[in-house]
């Protein structure tokens, strides 16, 4: 039996680095106290997001971040724990860093770093995430006690092609880490009065509608747990939650609350996988089931 024992933490993320670092040390000790194998935090979890937690990268305590990061890693070896960690990471003078999540092991050892390949915004790069960071060029593909692992980063979820890749590589267990909170009144506002309340699942924001059915489509299309933690501070637009292979979702953090989920997953559990049949033949670009036929009635579309 293949298992791996996960922690999805969720804490108020914000621009103060020390903050950050004593909840993720914090709740890394809680993910210890529950024998987990590896904990998953937030995008920007350690380093606060640049334009919703702070303004701008400009006069960023970069040794502070440094320095807070490997207290990460030192607390990862005394722990034995593997941790994914969203923070950000700087580049060359002048340009502008990467939102990334850093994976360290269970020694404490920082074995890759996974760089948010969409990073929204416009096509100047003047909006959004763009307009603060550096997109990725790469997949971070690791394996925690035999299974393969991969991570991607908030936006990233719109783009199924990065699950495809993923689930070509032979990925299993997806940290996928969100920021959709700490929003200021007026902007949680006016993402409501885009689309009101949805009728289907009671989300009242583009992101709390979108993202964990995104998450669901994902893990249900590629046959892969995702973990999927989410800023907690207030106006946060959903909680934290893990998601199955089929799409279930059986646990989920209290909204807008530090907090953590753990999960001990069997690799070898029999979960419905609909797509297991054709789901390769698919990511080929063979787009059918079956066995095809020539037959002019059925290439005759203007009949009855």
């Amino acid at each position: 039996m293949t298992t791996l024992t996960v922690v999805t933490a969720q804490f108020a993320v914000s621009a103060d680095i020390g903050a950050n670092l004593a909840a993720i040390e914090r709740l890394m000790r809680q993910a210890w106290s529950a024998a987990a194998d590896v904990v998953h935090f937030p995008e920007a979890a350690l380093s606060g997001y640049a334009g919703v937690d702070f303004e701008s990268f400009e006069g960023f305590d970069w040794a502070r971040l440094e320095a807070a990061t490997r207290r990460v890693m030192a607390l990862a070896a005394e722990l034995e724990l593997w941790v994914v960690l969203g923070s950000a990471h700087r580049l060359s003078e002048g340009r502008k860093p990467h939102n990334c999540a850093y994976v360290i092991d269970g020694a404490g050892v920082l074995v890759d770093r996974y760089d948010k390949r969409f990073c929204a915004g416009d096509a100047a790069g003047l909006t959004g995430d763009l307009a603060h960071y550096t997109p990725g060029d790469h997949l971070a593909v690791f394996e925690i006690k035999g299974v393969r692992c991969g991570v991607l980063i908030c936006h990233d979820y719109r783009y199924p092609e990065l699950y495809r890749a993923y689930q070509r590589r032979g990925a299993r267990m997806m940290f996928h880490g969100f920021h959709a909170g700490g929003l200021s009144p007026e902007r949680f506002a006016a993402m409501e009065a885009q689309v009101g309340r949805h009728a289907l699942t009671g989300g009242t924001t583009l992101p709390a509608i979108t993202m964990p059915a995104g998450m669901i489509a994902a893990a249900s299309n590629n046959n892969m747990w995702i973990s999927c933690p989410n800023s907690a501070a207030p106006r946060s637009c959903w909680p934290s939650f893990i998601v199955r292979p089929d799409g279930v979702i059986p646990w989920a953090c209290a909204p807008e609350a530090e907090g953590w989920i753990v999960q001990e997953i069997d690799f070898d559990a029999p979960i419905y996988d609909s797509t297991v049949a054709w789901r390769d033949r698919a990511i080929d670009g063979v787009l059918h089931s079956g066995v095809l036929v020539d037959d002019p009635r059925s290439r005759d579309r203007t009949r009855p």
